[in-house]
């Protein structure tokens, strides 16, 4: 289960301290950092950069709890997301890293923080949300941390530990994380109903107490070498690993030919994989010249078990599913920058990533395979105007397990625009076209029956989705107040969503391509400060959202919302976090989905510097943790699914940080290309 909590984004949150601090924005004649005394945030033209207070960083223990503060940003059990649920990009001095390795900076290391609303060119087709660079200071000789969340009322776990060492100008890491779930009160209530020949068909399952866990290890080992102004070389090798594991027992209800007849069922779901991967890295300055280059090679060895019996019936439904799969990736991207003048950079790249995937015992492969290749300026005009321009060129081709290519070819500009009203208002205005890829698991055919006569299938003859995307942000900060709202509209063409239909008295639902989508969302971001030194913050960000889609001459539409009020208390080593968001349905597709409302209050202390301990409580007075999917905008069924995680409500944690500096100082490497393969062919069943 991917993504457990897709929720708020925290707009803006990093601009209003004391009574003497203003907000002042200032545009350099150059693209190096501008210094204000009395700033928080410097505006470039790609990009802004966020300063902590020497306050704000005593409140955050890493770099993990500090990023909360910045637009579009939400942390939630070491997953790094946006508000529209889109992955973020995370560089630590550019170079590539997880939400993991933020856990392991201190907030006292942080010199600043860019942060890019809209993707840089190099990043833009990535199907990105937001990309922020942490840069931190001088750094010791060494340093090791250790950052652990863990449940005391149920198993749940998020802990890191990580040894780093510097001399000369070489830098060695090594990282090792451990999520971990064991959970008994799962249940999973499921209902179907579809028309086959005039004749009606229900099934009712309502879920036992059935358990659930799972643990994801990921192991790091790093080596760069850097020369600063000069060069810098970097290199990975990673092992990371899932073995998850879903149990259910429910007792059903089925109405079929008007018999009505009841049993048990019971069902299991077990995937795992193992992955190992390299990515190497190597840059050159040179005068106004820059050269970039990466190389990133990735292994997926997965597996997927599904089992389903009914008992207590005669005819009763069964089914299996097992498959294995070996996947390789290479990634490789070269970019050249050029500074043309103090204000205009120029940039041109190009990126190559292959795919394969095989499944044993069989004769099914899949090969995917993404050319891009992109130029454009990012600069300044007058003083009062940013602009980043660019034209890039996808080519996608894919084989499917016939052995049958297809390709595709997409131009894809952008235009981000920004203009600064005064010192403390802007407006911005941004125009992309983005193109995604279907995943291994979604090309590949795979089927397997949901019930008697309802099939799920990949679908091998998918093409990407290519999706033109406008916004229009403004900005306005007082003395103790801020305000940002912000609409925009994306209208998607081949969408890749989830639909369904009948063929020879099955129904079959798969991935398709729509023929369009249309999302429409307003949102509003607002922060108020009433006291001096941070002492009270209070935030509340809210969204409305309307969906149009259109496939095979149908049409459907839907509006969803959200609503998340949270409070920020803090007074010398004390804090105190106070969060609530609203269920959010979001339609993709024949399928609606809703994101589990989310709330928890955490109270945490610092007795010395380097060490922060924490207690708290997750969805307090809850029954449990709800998540729902459901068909919409089709006749062909109704039917829908409601997880509940028992476990999580009412979750008590403890949270400790310890962080221990050595040895002589030393500057970190910059990194600024990263590439890593997340598609693992995993096959999940829907």
């Amino acid at each position: 289960m991917r993504n457990l909590i897709f929720t708020l984004t925290f707009l803006f949150p990093l601009l209003v301290q004391a009574q003497q601090e203003v907000l002042t924005d200032s545009l350099s004649a150059t693209l190096d950092e501008v210094v204000v005394t009395a700033s928080m945030v410097n505006r470039f033209s790609d990009h802004k950069d966020y300063i902590l207070t020497q306050t704000e960083k005593q409140q955050f223990p890493t770099a993990i709890q500090a990023i909360q503060t910045l637009p579009k940003i939400f942390v939630s059990d070491m997953t790094v997301s946006s508000s529209e649920g889109k992955a973020v990009k995370i560089l630590i001095n550019g170079v590539p890293s997880s939400s993991v390795d933020l856990a392991t900076i201190p907030s006292e290391d942080i010199s600043k923080i860019k942060y890019y609303s809209q993707p840089p060119i190099q990043y833009s087709n990535m199907g990105l949300g937001v990309v922020i660079n942490v840069i931190t200071k001088k750094q010791t000789g060494g340093s090791m941390m250790l950052n652990t969340l863990n449940a005391v009322t149920t198993g749940f776990g998020n802990d890191v530990a990580s040894l780093k060492y510097n001399w000369g100008r070489s830098t060695l890491g090594v990282m090792y994380n451990i999520n971990y779930r064991n959970y008994n009160g799962r249940r999973l209530d499921e209902y179907i109903s579809y028309s086959l020949d005039g004749d009606q068909y229900t099934k009712a399952r309502a879920g036992r107490k059935s358990p659930y866990a799972y643990e994801q290890h990921m192991a790091e080992l790093s080596y760069s070498n850097v020369k600063i102004d000069d060069y810098v070389f970097n290199a990975k090798l990673s092992l990371g690993g899932l073995n998850r594991r879903r149990s259910s027992v429910q007792d059903f209800v089925m109405d079929r030919l008007g018999t009505d007849t009841q049993g048990t069922a019971a069902s299991q779901d077990k995937d795992k994989y193992l992955n190992p991967s390299l990515d190497l890295y190597f840059n050159k300055v040179f005068g106004r010249h820059e050269l970039n280059l990466n190389a990133v090679g990735t292994y997926y060895n997965s597996s997927y078990y599904y089992d389903y019996s009914e008992n207590g019936i005669d005819d009763g439904f069964t089914t299996k599913t097992d498959i294995e799969t070996d996947k390789y990736s290479f990634i490789g991207e070269g970019w050249y920058g050029y500074v043309i003048n103090p204000k205009t950079k120029f940039l041109l790249g190009v990126r190559y990533a292959y795919n394969t995937a095989s499944q044993k015992n069989s004769v099914e492969s899949t090969a995917t395979n993404e050319f891009y290749t992109y130029a454009g300026l990012n600069g300044m005009l007058g003083q009062k105007w940013n602009y980043s321009l660019s034209l890039g060129l996808n080519g996608n081709y894919f084989k499917d397990i016939d052995g049958k290519s297809h390709d595709y070819y997409y131009f894809r500009p952008q235009l981000n625009v920004a203009y600064l009203i005064d010192t403390s208002s802007e407006l911005t205005l941004n125009y992309e076209v983005n193109t995604l890829n279907p995943t291994i698991s979604q090309l590949t055919f795979n089927p397997y029956y949901k019930d008697i006569n309802y099939r799920y299938s990949g679908n091998p003859d998918l093409k990407p989705q290519n999706t033109h995307s406008f916004s229009l942000s403004y900005f306005k900060g007082f003395r103790k107040f801020i305000i940002n709202p912000e609409v925009s509209y994306i209208y998607g063409k081949s969408q890749i969503a989830p639909i369904f239909s009948v063929t020879d008295q099955v129904i079959k639902e798969t991935i398709g391509n729509l023929k369009w989508m249309q999302y429409y969302k307003a949102s509003l971001f607002m922060q108020w400060m009433p006291f001096a030194n941070n002492l009270l913050r209070l935030r509340l960000y809210s969204e409305v959202m309307y969906t149009r889609n259109s496939y095979m001459g149908q049409e459907w539409n839907h509006t969803g919302y959200t609503i998340a009020p949270s409070i920020y208390l803090n007074y010398k080593k004390w804090s105190a976090e106070i969060f609530y968001q609203t269920e959010t349905e979001m339609l993709a597709g024949q399928m609606l989905t809703t994101r589990p409302s989310m709330a928890k209050v955490e109270v945490s202390y610092r007795p010395i510097q380097t060490m922060t301990i924490g207690i708290g409580i997750r969805y307090p007075f809850y029954d449990s943790w709800k998540q729902t999917q459901k068909t919409y905008g089709t006749n062909v069924i109704s039917s829908s699914n409601v997880e509940r995680i028992k476990n999580n409500a009412n979750m008590v944690y403890v949270n400790f940080i310890y962080n221990l500096p050595f040895g002589k100082p030393s500057k970190s490497p910059k990194q600024k290309i990263t590439n890593t393969d997340n598609d693992s062919g995993i096959f999940n069943r829907l």
